[in-house]
C-alpha cells in the first residue's frame, strides 16, 4: 500500500517542482514574496475526515504586489497551487516547499525543509536597470510550526544554496484564528523577518560599480527587512472547494527603508485563490 502512494506521489513532486521554478507566461518581473501570497490556501486544514494517508489541495490565482523589493510599482501575478501531505511527514508545495516533519503531534510539527527565491531581474526595471540580476535560489532550512489554542506561531531559516542572493533569513510568524461563521475562518497575524548581510546587499545594496547619478553606492547591513500585519479569510463553498482572499502591510526597516533603490517603506499586497482538496 505506501508503495503504491509514493508511486502516485512522484508525478505530482515532479509537477510541483517545476510549478514552483517556472518563469509564469505573461509576468514581467520574477516573484518576490511568493510563498506568503500564497499562504492563506494552505492556512486553514478543512474539518473533514482524511480519506486516506496522501492529502492534496490543488488551486490558482493571483496576487497583486510590488515589482521587486523596494518598488512603489504593482503588477499582478498568477499563482498556481499544488501541495501535497503525505501522512502529515512528507510534504511537497508551490507554497510550502518541500520538507520532512521530523517532529510531529497533534499541535507541533518541524523539520528540514527546502525552499526558493526568484531572484530579481533588474534589467526589466528602469530604476535598477544599472544592477546585477539575482538569480534564482534554492534554500535549505529548519522550520518550526506550532498551535497553542486559537494561535499560531511559525519560525523558519534559510540559507541559499544556489549562488542566488547568496545569503540566510530568519523568518517569525505569530496568528490568531477563528471560526468567522459555519463556513469562513479569519486568520490575523504578524510576519517579520531578519536578513543576513549577503541577503541585504544582494537585494537593497548598490556596489560602487553600479551606482549612478540616481542611485547611488549604498552598502546594505545585515538586519531587520520588515516587518508585516496581514488579514485572511478563508470561505468553505463545500467540503473540498474554497475560496481564500489575503491583504498585507508591510513597513521595510533599516537597511531594507534606507536603500536608495526603495521607492516607499510602506508595501501593500494582497491575493486571492481558489482551490480543491481532496
Amino acid at each position: 500500500m505506501r508503495t503504491t502512494y509514493l508511486c502516485s506521489v512522484m508525478p505530482l513532486l515532479a509537477a510541483v517542482l517545476w510549478l514552483a521554478t517556472m518563469e509564469p507566461a505573461g509576468a514581467t518581473g520574477r516573484y518576490s514574496d511568493w510563498e506568503n501570497w500564497m499562504s492563506s490556501a494552505t492556512a486553514v486544514v478543512p474539518g473533514r475526515d482524511a480519506k486516506g494517508p496522501l492529502q492534496i489541495n490543488v488551486g490558482f490565482g493571483a496576487a497583486l504586489g510590488p515589482e521587486y523589493p523596494g518598488s512603489d510599482d504593482v503588477e499582478a501575478k498568477p499563482l498556481p497551487l499544488v501541495d501535497i501531505d503525505y501522512k502529515n511527514t512528507i510534504f511537497a508545495s508551490t507554497q510550502r516547499g518541500i520538507g520532512y516533519n521530523i517532529w510531529r503531534t497533534r499541535t507541533t510539527r518541524a523539520g528540514p525543509r527546502i525552499t526558493w527565491d526568484f531572484g530579481r531581474e533588474s534589467s526589466e526595471h528602469p530604476e535598477i536597470a544599472s544592477l546585477p540580476d539575482i538569480d534564482p535560489a534554492i534554500e535549505a532550512g529548519l522550520y518550526l510550526e506550532s498551535y497553542v489554542a486559537a494561535w499560531r506561531i511559525r519560525l523558519d531559516a534559510r540559507q541559499d544554496l544556489a549562488d542566488g542572493h547568496g545569503g540566510f533569513l530568519i523568518n517569525g510568524d505569530l496568528a490568531w484564528g477563528s471560526r468567522w461563521s459555519k463556513r469562513s475562518s479569519i486568520i490575523v497575524g504578524a510576519r517579520t523577518t531578519y536578513m543576513g548581510e549577503d541577503y541585504a546587499q544582494s537585494y537593497f545594496g548598490v556596489d560602487t560599480a553600479n551606482a549612478t547619478a540616481s542611485l547611488p553606492a549604498f552598502s546594505a547591513d545585515a538586519g531587520f527587512r520588515d516587518v508585516t500585519a496581514y488579514i485572511q479569510i478563508v470561505f468553505d463553498v463545500s467540503k473540498s472547494l474554497y475560496v481564500s482572499v489575503e491583504g498585507r502591510g508591510s513597513l521595510l526597516l533599516e537597511a531594507a527603508a534606507d536603500s536608495p533603490i526603495t521607492d516607499s517603506s510602506q508595501v501593500f499586497s494582497g491575493a486571492a485563490i481558489v482551490g480543491y482538496r481532496f
